[in-house]
């Protein structure tokens, strides 16, 4: 029996720059969830709040004052998600110290069972596969585990994720 491949839409650190929320997400029909990584909240709000598809959002450091967000606790520091087969943690990153490396943000994700780490922070389009057997934090994966940065939306980043299965399929975009 083939696997349904699910498509997600990645976002970080738009900072104001709701223009560009709301064109991928035009340009994305096809996803099944934006994943929204922090540092922008408030660019949500120009999402369809009846569209088909799941919004799941993490609030950043920029975002700790935003009434939006904090007084109605909608978006966490973190969330754990599952598409297909997958075990996703999302987090801004911040609060791990990602912009000193991932070490951290990585043996956290491994402890709390995820199979992909979801981060932003660093403005930096990133991604990486962890093999099992690497060593992470002075932890020994028993799994392979991946880490993603979609980049800042800010600066016109964005991520594309496709799982089937175990198989998974990461990008960058650029608008």
């Amino acid at each position: 029996m083939m696997k349904k491949t699910v498509k997600l839409l990645v976002i970080s650190d738009s900072h104001g720059r709701a223009d560009r929320v709301r064109e991928l997400a035009s340009r994305h029909k096809d996803t099944e969830a934006i994943l929204f990584l922090g540092d922008g909240i408030r660019d949500l709000e120009i999402i369809d709040p009846v569209a088909s598809r799941a919004v799941c959002a993490v609030r950043g450091n920029c975002d700790m004052f935003s009434l939006f967000s904090v007084e109605k606790n909608e978006f966490p520091e973190e969330r754990s998600i599952v598409f297909g087969d997958s075990h996703i943690l999302m987090m801004h990153g911040h609060t791990k110290g990602v912009k000193g490396g991932l070490e951290n943000a990585l043996s956290y994700a491994y402890s709390r069972g995820a199979d992909i780490l979801l981060f932003g922070h660093t403005h930096m389009p990133f991604e990486k596969y962890f093999p099992e057997g690497s060593v992470v934090d002075g932890i020994t994966l028993e799994r392979p585990m991946y880490a993603f940065n979609p980049g800042s939306l800010g600066e016109s980043s964005f991520g594309y994720i496709e799982i089937r299965g175990k198989d998974i399929l990461f990008s960058h975009g650029r608008l």
